[in-house]
């Protein structure tokens, strides 16, 4: 008879690690996760399955141990567990894009098996799939949506091949398309919500909003990472000019920044996983299109955002260089000679 496993003392261990993680929303998720992995933990009959179970369970506690300990890679493991980067909750934000209400349905490719029939990219899934910012490899063409890539050339009756070998069988037509575009569904990043442009509600705008829509959780990651550099404190006569709010203004922005640099870039570089799609409306009511955007505040590397972010310079600096700017450049030569 096998020994029973320590699943209590791995709900413990599971719970330490919990309770050191930095943000509100990392521990709710995470005791939600905790609670649903160890039920179904204790309900998994074979030994062996429970036992590739516990196993599983208990390496990423450790994974998150370490992440909590330094390891940047673990960390962003984390982060992307908890806001759908992968996992479960990867598969339950892809969920309102994959299929559209709208569309019409199209003739199954077999005659007599509704199973057949073509799969069917609503405009959302659209405007991700052919964005590289949605992407965790190379952007789609458009064109391949309709015709993958590798479509043999039997697929078109006029070629040579279909001449000399016959044409593509259509059961082979149908597998090829919806494994096609189940590959390709899994290599999206899913946007958290929708923003329409113009200030428009979605229900206005005659959009669907996602399955993280109103949670503000993009908000919440901003408001953490916080402007890409700290303002410099004011002066005597600078609070004297702008007054009370101003500068009540300025330091609930600085407070609300999280203190530590190195977990303000690991959710900088969440943010780059995470994008944002907006709907622009049409003229005419329910029409429109997608856009795919990133979130200003996203860690990019120095070859897509062309070197480290300078901050923008205040009134009082321009101030100061606006005598440089306005000299004459012959000025400073007669000076000196």
């Amino acid at each position: 008879m096998s020994k029973p496993l320590p699943l209590l003392s791995l709900y413990r261990s599971y719970q330490r690690v919990i309770r050191q993680l930095p943000h509100n929303y990392l521990r709710q998720f995470y005791q939600l996760k905790a609670r649903d992995d160890l039920e179904n933990l204790r309900d998994t009959k074979p030994p062996s399955l429970q036992r590739k179970k516990f196993k599983r369970i208990s390496k990423e506690v450790r994974k998150m141990s370490r992440g909590l300990h330094g390891d940047w890679r673990s960390f962003d493991h984390i982060l992307d567990i908890a806001y759908g980067r992968k996992g479960k909750l990867k598969h339950e934000l892809m969920e309102p894009f994959i299929s559209d209400p709208n569309a019409q349905v199209p003739p199954p490719i077999i005659q007599q098996t509704p199973l057949s029939r073509p799969p069917v990219y609503s405009p959302e899934l659209r405007a991700l799939l052919t964005s590289d910012i949605s992407r965790t490899t190379k952007a789609l063409k458009p064109s391949s949506l309709s015709r993958p890539p590798n479509f043999p050339p039997q697929a078109d009756p006029l070629s040579e091949e279909a001449r000399l070998f016959g044409t593509l069988s259509k059961r082979r037509h149908k597998n090829i398309l919806q494994r096609y575009f189940k590959q390709e569904v899994q290599k999206v990043y899913p946007p958290l919500e929708v923003k329409t442009s113009g200030g428009r509600t979605l229900e206005d705008a005659g959009a669907r909003g996602g399955a993280g829509q109103g949670l503000s959780l993009l908000k919440d990651i901003e408001t953490l990472v916080g402007p890409p550099w700290k303002p410099p404190p004011l002066t005597r006569r600078e609070r004297q000019a702008l007054g009370d709010d101003a500068t009540l203004e300025t330091s609930l922005s600085s407070s609300q920044r999280h203190p530590s640099r190195w977990l303000r870039r690991r959710f900088q570089s969440l943010l780059g996983r995470i994008p944002i799609l907006t709907f622009t409306p049409g003229q005419k009511s329910g029409t429109g299109r997608y856009s795919v955007e990133r979130s200003p505040k996203f860690l990019g590397d120095l070859y897509t955002t062309g070197g480290r972010l300078l901050p923008v310079a205040s009134a009082t600096q321009l101030a100061w260089h606006q005598p440089i700017l306005t000299e004459p450049k012959n000025q400073g030569k007669k000076g000196k000679s």
